[in-house]
């Protein structure tokens, strides 16, 4: 039974699969007579989930996975080469395919019952830019056999340790060459003149990465100064609020007894109208017979 072979149709599974097919896998070489490849079997790792998205992409999506690694080779020729105007051109379609390749293995992880969460995404799109950057990194990502991400800080070689199921089925990478110069490998000299060229490149993005950074920090204090005065404020404007709905309140409730006092008024004037009229008809009266009484007076005189 081939390891590698199986390493990379497992490493294809999705993790909440992996075990239980390992298991199985291990069996069957033990029942095959292959002890030391059931060990090595029962050894293999569940990978991460950045890891099993690139696996997806190895063994589903060669193609796209390839123009990525293979973007990556001529950015490293153009850099070993020192052509800025190759850079400019690949740097932003770096950009484009990497992004691309780790939306489709998202997509892959969600049509294999998997999914790929943004934190094992980041981990995805660092470990394609780890296998642009180093060719031996490069091999491991198209082996399929990923065990964990992988991570490139541009200068050194990307570190494989443990990274791979079975490091030993990897080809050995070819020696750098750059083309057009009839296979003369890059010398020592230029290495090290690449390498400084990149140290100060990354250099140069650290300098504009920490003013970005120092930018947006402002830009926060700015943000959590004005929402702590729209919060006071919006406290100020709740408790006026509120203090005028209790003012409300005691109105409404003033209204309703001064109400009942007019009610009462209006009772009492009724009441009062009544015995005036009343009062006018018995003086009426009175005054009538007053003066029928004066008249008869005047007469008997």
């Amino acid at each position: 039974m081939d390891l590698a072979a199986v390493a990379t149709e497992l490493y294809a599974l999705p993790p909440s699969e992996f075990t239980s097919a390992r298991n199985e896998k291990a069996k069957a070489a033990r029942s095959a007579g292959e002890s030391l490849v059931a060990k090595q079997i029962g050894r293999l790792p569940k990978p991460s989930a950045a890891a099993w998205a690139a696996n997806l992409l190895a063994r589903h999506r060669p193609e796209d996975l390839a123009r990525v690694l293979d973007l990556g080779a001529e950015l490293r020729i153009a850099q070993e080469l020192l052509d800025s105007e190759a850079i400019r051109r690949l740097g932003p379609e770096r950009q484009r395919l990497v992004t691309a390749v780790v939306r489709e293995g998202r997509a892959l992880a969600r049509d294999f019952g998997g999914s790929v969460s943004e934190a094992a995404a980041t981990d995805l799109e660092q470990t394609l830019r780890a296998g642009m950057a180093d060719p031996e990194a490069a091999a491991a990502v198209r082996s399929g056999q990923l065990v964990r991400a992988l991570a490139s800080n541009g200068i050194d070689p990307v570190d494989l340790t443990d990274a791979v199921a079975v490091p030993g089925s990897l080809p050995e990478s070819a020696p750098r060459q750059v083309p057009g110069v009839r296979g003369e490998r890059v010398s020592q000299r230029d290495d090290d003149d690449e390498r400084r060229r990149v140290e100060a490149e990354r250099a140069q993005e650290r300098e504009q990465a920490r003013a970005e950074w120092d930018e947006a920090e402002r830009s926060l204090r700015l943000a959590e100064a004005e929402l702590a005065d729209a919060e006071s404020s919006a406290a100020d404007v709740a408790a006026r609020r509120e203090g005028l709905a209790g003012r409300l309140a005691e109105l409404k409730e003033r209204l309703v007894g001064l109400e009942g006092e007019v009610a009462a008024v209006e009772r009492e004037a009724g009441y009062a109208e009544r015995t005036r009229k009343l009062a006018a008809r018995v003086a009426e009266q009175e005054r009538r017979a007053a003066r029928l009484a004066r008249e008869r007076l005047d007469r008997l005189s």
